[in-house]
């Protein structure tokens, strides 16, 4: 034990670099602004942003006219936009974003009511005597704002930008942030316009904000966001698949023959995810396009191609590996288009036949790896095998991992000096799904079964598949 105290620590002078610390402070490091010109030109931009934004505020008759006006407020790096927070006016910060260059973008929503006081800091700032310090009245307020502008659907938009659609009538989940007070609000602006709110039990509640799933086009979440005044933030919803696996049950036909319809299907000749397990049920319109009967195999033909599992755990890792999570892609309306295809092979025998004897593993899989070679020899592929043996963990190789090394290496029996380098992604096993803490147990409880131990497989872990 004593051997690994006598090595020399690594190296990394060489490596190093030195710079200039520069802080996250005023933007104008420290420099005293004109605060005339300074307050002159942000009265200006506050009276040319609400002129805009009155000019641009939508009607309709389903929804109470607006009682207040977004603003798009920039500020110095590093400021809080706690500065903009005046309660007893009802002005309030909403949506908070930072540039590369930690500069501040504030979604600022001003009641009606409340612009004679906004302007009113602005012109104590700008002509007010100065404090005893000689400081301006209202500096820090005023002081570290940049810019006032008229408040767009992005200002609000806090997640990728690029997700944010740009057809008006393009429906998707939304996330809506609200205060706690604005809940029921939102709810009958939803009910109103016709769209549909997630349910109480499917939304989150924080201390100062509610967040709520909303099943809306874009045109009628700016309705909402301009008319009600009760929007602080907006996201997508690509988390909660409850409505499509509770609230639709019944209707889940008519919505995954409405994706497969926007969905762009692979050619023959597109590269292939090829599953090792228990069979596909091919007759799903999710699935049928991208999987050929040419392109279904057994080891042994009289089980059939079908997935013969209870659960369908063959024919789920074929919707996964196809189509990934489809939350997102049944909530929108945007065209999918598939670069890739399904392969199958069954590996595990239905009932009523003989179970594959543990050591024959390592041959079958590499027989299992022949036949769609053998059946499409020009196509590329990846392997995917969601299938352990529990009962052995992969503390040590195995023949199992062994064969598995070999496929990848391209060096399994019948392989010639042209085989070819196969990518294999290994399931490591299966950890039980807890929800209480105290339930939860050492990762070293579950330690990665054969044949994950294979050094040229690409493991991964699940936390829900049974088998």
């Amino acid at each position: 034990m004593a051997s690994r105290f006598t090595l020399p620590h690594i190296d990394i002078s060489n490596f190093r670099s030195s710079g200039t610390y520069q802080g996250s402070g005023s933007a104008i490091d420290g420099a005293l602004r004109i605060r005339e010109e300074h307050g002159r030109r942000l009265q200006n931009e506050l009276d040319a942003a609400l002129a805009a934004a009155d000019e641009s505020r939508p009607s309709d008759d389903r929804l109470p006219t607006a009682e207040g006006t977004y603003l798009e407020v920039e500020l110095q790096r590093g400021t809080t936009p706690d500065i903009l927070v005046r309660k007893r006016e009802g002005i309030r910060p909403g949506a908070v974003k930072a540039d590369e260059n930690n500069v501040r973008t504030v979604a600022l929503y001003v009641p009606d009511s409340a612009r004679a006081a906004l302007q009113q800091i602005l012109a104590d700032y700008t002509s007010g005597p100065l404090t005893s310090r000689g400081n301006a009245p209202k500096n820090s307020t005023v002081g570290p704002i940049e810019t006032f502008r008229r408040a767009r659907l992005e200002t609000v938009w806090t997640d990728d930008p690029n997700a944010l659609p740009d057809d008006p009538q393009h429906q998707m989940w939304w996330a809506v942030w609200c205060p706690p007070g604005a809940e029921a609000r939102i709810e009958q602006a939803c009910e109103r316009l016709a769209i549909r709110a997630a349910a109480r039990d499917r939304r989150s509640y924080f201390p100062e904000t509610v967040v709520i799933p909303v099943l809306a086009t874009r045109a009628a979440i700016e309705l909402m966001l301009f008319l009600t005044g009760d929007i602080n933030e907006l996201r997508r919803a690509s988390d909660n698949p409850v409505f499509f696996i509770d609230e639709v049950r019944g209707d889940q036909a008519e919505w995954t023959e409405e994706l497969a319809e926007r969905i762009t299907w692979p050619t023959s000749a597109t590269p292939a995810v090829c599953l090792l397990d228990t069979g596909v049920n091919r007759a799903h319109n999710l699935i049928e396009p991208a999987l050929a009967a040419a392109d279904m195999h057994a080891i042994n033909t009289e089980w059939g191609t079908d997935d013969h599992d209870h659960g369908g755990h063959g024919t789920a890792m074929a919707g996964l590996s196809l189509h990934g999570d489809l939350t997102v892609q049944l909530g929108d309306q945007s065209t999918r288009v598939l670069n890739h295809r399904l392969e199958s092979v069954k590996l595990l025998p239905p009932l009523g036949f003989d179970p594959n004897e543990p050591h024959s593993y390592g041959v079958l899989t590499q027989a299992a790896i022949s036949l769609p070679e053998i059946s499409a020899p020009e196509r590329g592929r990846v392997f995917c095998m969601a299938v352990t043996n529990q009962d052995v963990s992969g503390a040590i190789p195995s023949t199992w991992s062994a064969a598995v090394d070999q496929i990848a290496a391209g060096t399994m029996i019948g392989d010639g000096e042209d085989a070819p380098r196969r990518f294999i992604v290994v399931s490591g096993g299966n950890v039980p799904p807890v929800i209480q803490t105290d339930q939860l147990q050492p990762q070293d409880n579950f330690p990665t079964e054969d044949p994950a131990q294979a050094w040229n497989g690409i493991v991964t872990l699940t936390r829900w598949c049974q088998h």
